[in-house]
């Protein structure tokens, strides 16, 4: 990489000082003052004298900013994070939910390990909150500042590392980026996949080490962690780091907290010792966390087992007739088109990065002291290296027929990373081709100092109209199902989990039924309802399988009064028994369950949508307009996504061209 801080196989810095002080030598004599001062300016500039640097704790703060807006308005796109991650955690904490077939201990693929440290997180928060829906938010705040943490980590290591320039342009991408606006805060294995992603590489960004050990072990653990813990497929972005380890000899020297200094010499044999510590590190940290993760899942299923194993035994090596193409295939590019949406010129920068890397090393290869070819190519190949982990998982998922966008949050780090490069390289050219076509230095340094600018101030504008049209033409059901908490009594001062305020108390008062149809998909969990409604399906033109009800964890107990009378009120029972149990009618083959289906007399309350440009039909009637039998509480504009532009729709624009409407409503029976 061309650049000043980039580290060459032999270095003469001596050598380069005196070609800088000799070309300034000759240049100043026919020069004036202020061409002496430009030069100086631009020797300054091109040499990244006085850059700046944010500190980790700068980094975290800047960073917490967009990502606590991300935990308050991002809105859960992506059904999987409600009903296998939200719900399971409401489950935990409130004593009832509703459960995937994942969960059931006939299949045992999704990890309760995971839930419970986040379900924590919200017992710690039930102890300041008054509702469940602010616990959701302050779970969400917390990942907010996991993200924000690890974020930082990754930034401050490429500054150190590879270049201060290409450390400023990942922390802007990450920080207008759409696609990290979604991922930082989503409950999901794929992000904390990520967040460990954003570890391991603040680590495997370092010079590889053939005395310190340090490095190959902590990037080992968080992709460990990250596979075990989140998604085992994550560990697909660690073959590069391995084979870098056992490819590049790095450095031969340490010095040690007493100030000594250790040293390695290369022998014959010093790949085979690598391999040897890659090994070591695997089994060690991988038996250690194998062994955590499966006494936490043992917790909750009453059995051992290995999700991480059951994942890929599903998706990988699953019979005929099931895996993950049950659920939705994608074309070839779907990723692409994903990738521009969230990242817009970023994403082509991070896909193109390889390409500048070529150019860069070949017009740039007289650049960097040496006495061979190999060492001017030598900084250029241990660059490419890390540019290999964005394309490796960016091919191998687009080659997969089920495609989702979480499936790619794994890879942002890495997308970030190499778009950063790129603008780096970028910007450096713009300075050789202002240089070619201008003696004029004010210009030579206006190139350098702005190419860069210009091209993340585009990529800030696309990202924030972007997060604009997200928040303002989808955020409908978190407003929707919020107005549900209105029908409190104005005058409630205790139990405001609960529409009833004497629910709790009161084994006679009913639980209200809060039925979706069409919109199953868009809930946004029960966090959002009051604890005396259910969640229930009402059957539509869907006919895949849906969650079914956890067994709740409440009970009536009862006590005796002073005059010997009975009282029975409402309990929760810790025991968590829907945990270990199978379900019956739960299937790997996404088959419908008509069990779990309610008629329409059995709903109080009813969430759809109202789309006047498409039809309805038997079973997705229009509800809103039934007005002799449903009431409208509330109603909150929605896009029509199906009779809206493609692009238009995308992007926010004033005035909304292109955008088609429709009526996202809570309706109460009359």
């Amino acid at each position: 990489m061309a650049g000043s801080q980039l580290r060459s196989r032999t270095t003469n810095n001596k050598k380069v000082k005196k070609q800088s002080q000799s070309s300034q030598s000759k240049l100043a004599p026919s020069s004036t003052a202020g061409d002496v001062n430009a030069i100086k300016a631009a020797e300054a500039v091109k040499s990244e004298q006085n850059t700046f640097s944010l500190s980790l704790l700068t980094a975290f703060r800047v960073l917490l900013i967009m990502r606590c807006f991300s935990a308050l308005y991002r809105i859960l796109d992506d059904c999987d994070e409600v009903y296998n991650y939200w719900e399971p955690t409401h489950y935990l904490l409130q004593g009832y939910g509703r459960e995937t077939w994942e969960y059931s201990t006939d299949y045992k693929i999704r990890s309760w390990a995971f839930i419970f440290v986040n379900a924590v997180v919200g017992f710690v928060t039930k102890i300041a909150t008054s509702t469940k829906l602010q616990t959701f938010y302050l779970i969400r705040l917390f990942l907010a500042g996991v993200s924000s943490y690890v974020e930082a980590r990754f930034y401050r290591t490429i500054s150190e590392e590879i270049n201060v320039h290409v450390g400023h342009y990942v922390f802007a991408i990450l920080f207008f980026a759409a696609g990290m606006f979604n991922a930082s805060t989503a409950y999901l294995p794929s992000t904390f996949a990520m967040y460990c992603v954003f570890m391991a590489f603040s680590y495997a960004l370092k010079p590889v080490s053939d005395v310190d050990r340090t490095r190959t072990y902590r990037v080992v653990f968080w992709i460990g962690l990250g596979a075990l813990g989140g998604w085992p497929f994550a560990a697909l972005v660690g073959v590069p780091f391995a084979i870098e380890e056992v490819l590049v000899f790095g450095r031969d020297s340490m010095t040690q907290e007493d100030g000594k200094i250790v040293r390695t010499l290369p022998t014959g044999k010093w790949r085979l010792r690598r391999v040897i510590r890659l090994i070591e590190a695997t089994v060690i940290c991988g038996a250690g966390l194998t062994f955590i993760l499966m006494l936490m899942d043992q917790m909750f299923y009453r059995q051992y087992t290995v999700v991480a194993w059951n994942i890929i035994k599903y998706n990988v090596f699953g019979a005929e007739g099931r895996g993950p193409d049950l659920y939705g295939t994608e074309p070839w590019y779907y990723y692409i088109m994903n990738g521009l949406l969230n990242f817009n010129i970023v994403f082509l920068l991070a896909i193109g990065s390889a390409g500048c890397l070529l150019v860069s090393a070949y017009i740039d290869r007289n650049r960097l002291p040496g006495t061979t070819k190999l060492d001017a190519i030598w900084p250029y190949i241990i660059l490419g290296l890390k540019l290999v982990p964005f394309y490796l998982w960016f091919i191998v998922f687009s080659l997969q027929a089920h495609k989702e966008e979480r499936f790619m949050y794994v890879a942002y780090p890495l997308l970030a990373l190499n778009a950063g490069i790129s603008v780096y390289l970028i910007r450096n050219w713009s300075y050789r081709f202002a240089t070619t076509m201008t003696n004029d230095l004010h210009t030579r340094i206006y190139a350098l100092r702005f190419t860069s600018i210009a091209i993340l101030a585009v990529y800030a504008l696309l990202s924030i109209l972007r997060l604009l049209a997200i928040l303002t033409r989808y955020r409908a059901p978190f407003v929707v199902y919020s107005a549900i908490w209105n029908e409190q009594a104005p005058d409630q001062l205790i139990n405001l989990n609960y529409l009833q305020e004497d629910f709790v108390d009161n084994v006679d008062l009913k639980l209200k039924n809060v039925c979706v149809g069409k919109e199953w998909y868009r809930f946004p969990s029960q966090f959002f309802l009051p604890s005396d409604t259910r969640l229930q399906f009402l059957k539509t033109n869907f006919a895949g399988q849906l969650p079914k009800e956890f067994e709740e964890d409440l009970t009536v107990g009862r006590y005796e009064l002073d005059d010997g009378q009975e009282h029975y009120y409402r309990r929760r029972v810790y025991g968590w028994l829907g945990a270990r149990m199978a379900p019956e009618g739960f299937n790997d083959l996404n088959q419908e369950d008509p069990s779990v289906y309610v008629s329409l007399d059995a709903c109080d309350y009813l969430v759809d949508v109202d789309f006047p440009l498409r039809s309805a039909s038997e079973l997705e009637p229009r509800y809103v307009r039934d007005e002799d039998h449903w009431e409208v509480l509330q109603c909150y504009d929605f896009i029509d996504a199906e009779n809206s532009n493609r692009w238009l729709r995308a992007f926010w624009l004033p005035g909304s061209p292109g955008v088609a409407w429709g009526d996202y409503c809570l309706l109460k029976r009359k």
